[in-house]
């Protein structure tokens, strides 16, 4: 019975105390629905107060949208597919973590420097072409690139304002059949276009035609079908503006049941992505808002469990984040800056361009940015708790919030961003 007490204690503080809503956001979603994941089986039903559909196990995805002040209807994935029901608000609040749900973008909406290489994507950090004196034109320049859904992007000149058109449009001519002098041109002609990660490069590829962007043989911008060709991207300043900052749950349904071990789990409950990921989540976080590449979490966790970072029954240990960053640095565009204790060393490293990896109890976080007016500091939890008041959507908080209390930060790990 005491067992059960405290139980209905914790989860009544989940439900009055909310962390969305201790500090203040970094960003919003502009989304009408809800991400969130399932923490214990939750039961399904046909209708409002009809009758019981099924139980959802525990890890299941659900995306919700409030129909009444008791209800949520929810979507989720069931045995022969797509498939939906509702959730009461009480299981919902009790039983859900909520987080965002958007397209996983390989790489953040904004500017980025491109410098060609041509080669077959090797992660050698070294771009021989550069220091060619026969470089191709335009080998270096840098173009602002914004997705527009299925990971798709429209990517436009800095300098020019024009945009990418598309390998499909007529040589020589434009969409409304005027002469085309260039490859780039105004918005209503935009093409739309993948990156593939090849190695440290990026192959830039027409979705029209899947031909690659690169350089003819005489040296000028143009498609080809040869896909050897690929590009180096460095982003021109930290992904932390509300259109394109984000924070990466260990919670999201996508992973969260994976197994953060060496051969099979021996409870499934646990040593997983969702009880014990925090480590590796708090590196994915910090590269994505340095540099604005998306790091596979899959791929760091067999990283620390390959060289033994990985600790059983407890999380990630700290030499985790200087190796993380000499294996996959360059190829993240990023490299290890040091760490430290104090927070006015914090600042400077933030004011620099820094990010860090704080170990507040217990627990891993990322500290993205600091903004000097209100004194706050951007901290990112990839898995908040009703008694550190996070959430997952980044929150500004104070000096005073990471000098005591759930939010003491111990200990900072410093990333810094590479430019070649």
């Amino acid at each position: 019975m005491k067992r059960f007490f405290f139980f209905f204690v914790f989860m009544s503080l989940l439900l009055f105390s909310h962390p969305a809503y201790a500090f203040e956001h970094g960003y919003e979603t502009g989304t009408d629905t809800i991400s969130a994941t399932v923490r214990h089986d939750v039961a399904v039903y046909h209708s409002m107060g009809g009758e019981l559909k099924e139980y959802l196990p525990s890890f299941s995805g659900v995306t919700a949208s409030r129909v009444s002040d008791s209800w949520y209807e929810v979507e989720y994935e069931g045995e022969s597919g797509t498939d939906y029901g509702y959730i009461t608000k009480e299981d919902f609040t009790f039983n859900c973590l909520v987080y965002d749900g958007r397209e996983k973008q390989l790489l953040a909406d904004g500017s980025y420097v491109f410098r060609y290489h041509s080669g077959t994507g090797s992660d050698t950090p070294v771009l021989r072409l550069m220091h060619q004196t026969s470089q191709p034109n335009d080998a270096s320049f840098t173009c602002r690139i914004t997705c527009i859904g299925d990971n798709c992007f429209q990517i436009r000149r800095n300098d020019t304002g024009q945009y990418l058109l598309s390998d499909q449009l007529p040589s020589g001519r434009s969409a409304s059949g005027g002469d085309l002098s260039s490859i780039w041109g105004g918005a209503g002609q935009a093409g739309t276009f993948r990156f593939v990660r090849k190695g440290s490069y990026y192959g830039i590829q027409d979705t029209a035609t899947n031909r690659y962007f690169g350089h003819n043989t005489a040296g000028l911008l143009s498609f080809t079908s040869v896909p050897d060709i690929s590009w180096r991207l460095n982003r021109t300043q930290k992904a932390v503006g509300k259109s394109n900052l984000r924070v990466f749950t260990q919670f999201d349904a996508d992973w969260a049941d994976v197994y953060y071990g060496s051969g099979e789990n021996p409870d499934p409950s646990s040593n997983n992505f969702c009880t014990s990921g925090c480590g590796v989540f708090a590196v994915m976080n910090t590269i994505y808002s340095l540099t604005g590449q998306y790091a596979s979490p899959r791929q760091l966790a067999d990283y620390a469990v390959e060289k033994h970072y990985r600790i059983e029954g407890y999380g990630t240990d700290s030499g985790f984040f200087r190796a993380a960053a000499e294996k996959f640095g360059y190829k993240y565009g990023f490299r290890y800056d040091g760490s430290g204790e104090s927070l006015s060393q914090l600042k400077k490293k933030l004011k620099k361009g820094d990010t860090a990896i704080a170990y507040v109890p217990g627990h891993y976080v990322t500290i993205a940015d600091y903004d000097k007016k209100s004194g706050k500091f951007l901290l990112l939890d990839p898995h908040y708790l009703p008694k550190r008041g996070t959430c997952s959507f980044g929150d500004w908080v104070s000096e005073k919030d990471l000098s005591e209390g759930n939010l003491y930060a111990q200990m900072f790990y410093y990333y810094a961003a590479i430019d070649h």
